[in-house]
């Protein structure tokens, strides 16, 4: 009896942690799904293309919950903004939560109705992916939301000052969609 408990507290600690399926920037554990790893989408080049600087990872991690797989990661430029002095982050996201791509043509529709914001640039983007839209407020950030048949990818841009670039995050989420 106490060695099933001494293996029951083992596995709290040990194998609990496992099933969590993140990484951290040292990239010493890999996500459960290799394939739709965001951060195997967004690699380290195209990052720094984006933020116009070296980067580092800084999360990558996967979840699913509730009949939804999300992956996540999160790139950070090693230099401060020269403004601001606060770091330049890259979040990037992408999400399956529904099983057909008209489901996901509606999450993706409620979340552009949503947005009202009169300072900001709000505009539809065409050439990318099924559907894409761009909310942005220079120089503070660009958040682009992207669908793909069933996958809704998302990401933003903080501190999007001189030396980053639009046109690249554009550009990338393009390829991003081409790929899946």
């Amino acid at each position: 009896m106490r060695r099933k408990f001494l293996l029951f507290i083992l596995f709290i600690f040990i194998g609990v942690p496992a099933l969590n399926c993140q990484t951290n920037a040292t990239g010493r554990q890999k996500p459960a799904d290799e394939k739709t790893k965001p951060c195997k989408f967004l690699s380290f080049a195209d990052a720094e293309k984006i933020l116009g600087q070296p980067v580092e990872l800084v999360t990558d991690s996967w979840h699913f919950a509730g009949g939804k797989s999300r992956f996540d990661c999160t790139y950070r430029g090693v230099e401060k903004d020269k403004v601001s002095g606060q770091g330049i982050n890259l979040f990037f996201s992408s999400e399956q939560q529904n099983p057909t791509a008209e489901q996901a043509h509606e999450a993706f529709e409620a979340a552009y109705r949503k947005i009202n914001e009169p300072e900001m640039f709000v505009g539809q983007l065409s050439g990318i992916g099924d559907e894409a839209f761009l909310l942005s407020n220079p120089p503070h950030f660009h958040f682009m939301m992207v669908r793909k048949g069933a996958i809704i990818f998302r990401i933003k841009l903080n501190k999007a000052s001189r030396g980053t670039s639009l046109e690249e995050l554009k550009t990338v989420m393009k390829k991003i969609a081409e790929q899946s």
